[in-house]
């Protein structure tokens, strides 16, 4: 009995140390794929760098990428302008007449055509910014597009959102027009004064984001911005104020620009278009204030300056003929009435400071008329000529 005993706890010790070995190779095994796994796993570098790859890869176009076509929100003559999906500008100097030219836009959005812009969009909401002006001259927009459409307060409080907002702080104004439009959805939004959503419109770090974050919006949201910004102040130059609106047309997919005539003819035209340019459109206020089509009125003044301009330019080379013909007739006479046609050429050519082939070709052209060739040499009569 004691040997079987023996012999019994011989077979458990083996049996607890097989079992321990077994546990003991099933913890290293354990380890060993836990730390195969963990060498195994993306750095936080690398899964960064996937997960980037594959948002490039997916804005990758191919020749069978179908892209949805432009939608512009409205038009002139056919011609489309302030696409969704994109940002644009409006640009002038002081006064002349860049919010007037969105009143007529957007009275075109809400009734479907005001003078030639015409809506391309079917009851868009609109969502108006204006960062300038008190309250009480915001409040004229909608005065005034009620009275060139004739629509009722329900309409146009159902389709227009309306907000003075130059209480407001840069910093907080770009997350103010993320919130209004995620309230509202609209389809045309309309920024008036964005200047005032940065520092300080030379800031270029500040402009760039500024724009890039407006795009972003504008995609993300399937809507137009419209950013209305002041040209530089010096005359001459027609370009939008510092880095803010270097970053701003360059973006753009449509400027347009507002200039008054002496007349108090408002033109708006398409200054740096992406694609089709803009027909120009006209407007003006008649003596009572109210905005109406100009475009007669300059399609007239520009007939009219076109006239005048051509009888002056009729004028001016009247004068310069007259002043060589004079030229020409002198030197005969000073030359006893006879002179050589190379000779007088010269003269010519010297003393009205113009090019060989000028006065070559002048003198040809009075030949029989003023002039007379005989052998080489130009008279101005034909009795002078034959008594030579």
């Amino acid at each position: 009995m004691e040997g079987n005993n023996y012999e019994t706890q011989a077979e458990r010790l083996q049996n607890v140390q097989q079992t321990a070995g077994q546990v003991d190779n099933q913890a290293q095994e354990t380890v060993s794929e836990i730390v195969g796994e963990a060498v195994n796993q993306p750095t936080e570098e690398e899964q960064q760098r996937k997960e980037r790859l594959a948002l490039l890869e997916s804005m990758r176009l191919m020749t069978g990428t179908v892209v949805p076509p432009e939608e512009p929100a409205l038009s002139v003559d056919g011609v489309g302008f302030f696409a969704l999906n994109d940002i644009h500008g409006v640009k002038a100097k002081q006064k002349q007449g860049k919010t007037t030219a969105l009143k007529i836009c957007l009275a075109a959005l809400l009734s479907g055509q005001m003078f030639r812009v015409k809506s391309e969009l079917a009851e868009p909401l609109v969502l108006w910014l204006d960062t300038e002006q008190k309250a009480a001259d915001v409040k004229l927009i909608i005065s005034d597009v009620k009275r060139m459409t004739g629509l009722d307060d329900a309409y146009i409080d159902t389709h227009l959102m309306l907000f003075p907002l130059r209480k407001m702080n840069y910093e907080t104004l770009l997350d103010d027009t993320r919130l209004l439009i995620g309230q509202y959805q609209p389809q045309v939004v309309i920024i008036d004064g964005v200047v005032e959503f940065v520092a300080s419109f030379n800031d270029e770090v500040m402009s760039r984001q500024l724009i890039h974050d407006l795009l972003v919006l504008c995609e993300e949201k399937h809507c137009s911005i419209v950013n209305v910004l002041h040209e530089n102040k010096a005359a001459d130059d027609k370009n939008m104020r510092g880095h803010l609106g270097t970053v701003l047309s360059q973006a753009a997919g449509t400027v347009l620009e507002c200039n008054k005539s002496k007349q108090g003819i408002i033109t708006v035209t398409c200054s740096d278009p992406r694609h089709g340019s803009t027909p120009p459109w006209s407007f003006r206020f008649d003596a009572d204030g109210n905005i109406v089509d100009a475009d007669a009125e300059r399609k007239q003044a520009e007939a009219e300056r076109r006239e005048h301009r051509q009888q002056q330019q009729a004028e001016e080379r009247q004068r310069t003929h007259e002043s060589r013909l004079n030229i020409v007739l002198t030197a005969i006479r000073d030359n006893g009435g006879s002179i050589e046609r190379k000779q007088l050429t010269m003269m010519l050519m010297e003393k009205a400071g113009i090019a060989h082939s000028t006065a070559s070709a002048f003198i040809k052209s009075q030949i029989g008329d003023t002039l007379y060739d005989i052998n080489g040499r130009i008279h101005s009569s034909p009795e002078v000529a034959l008594a030579f």
